[in-house]
């Protein structure tokens, strides 16, 4: 009997190199589901800014809408973040958010 080698060569496994592409995948996923949170944020704050203003987001000067996001505030905060960091300048706004407040608490 004879005794052939086979034909099969072992390669060597990158165990971690799956792991880094895996992570890779992952942070994607992760920040494209941040990014659909971040819509539907938005996406609520220009409803509140019509019932109180009848202008959207994009109508208004910009605002750091992200970060708000990002720190884990409501629509309604953001908005008010919004007019006290951005549009203190714009006339009347203060007073329709307060008013448009002052509804929700019964005042």
């Amino acid at each position: 009997m004879t005794f052939r080698p086979h034909i099969y060569r072992s390669q060597e496994i990158d165990i971690y190199g799956n792991y880094m592409e895996f992570m890779e995948r992952e942070k994607e996923n992760l920040m494209a589901v941040k990014d659909v949170e971040f819509s539907k944020f938005k996406k609520d704050v220009d409803v509140l800014l019509v019932k109180i203003c009848g202008l959207n987001s994009d109508d208004l000067p910009d605002a750091a809408w992200y970060d708000y996001f990002d720190s884990g505030m409501s629509a309604l905060d953001a908005i008010d973040s919004a007019i006290v960091d951005q549009w203190y300048d714009v006339p009347g706004l203060e007073e329709m958010y307060y008013a448009y407040v002052g509804q929700l608490e019964g005042v």
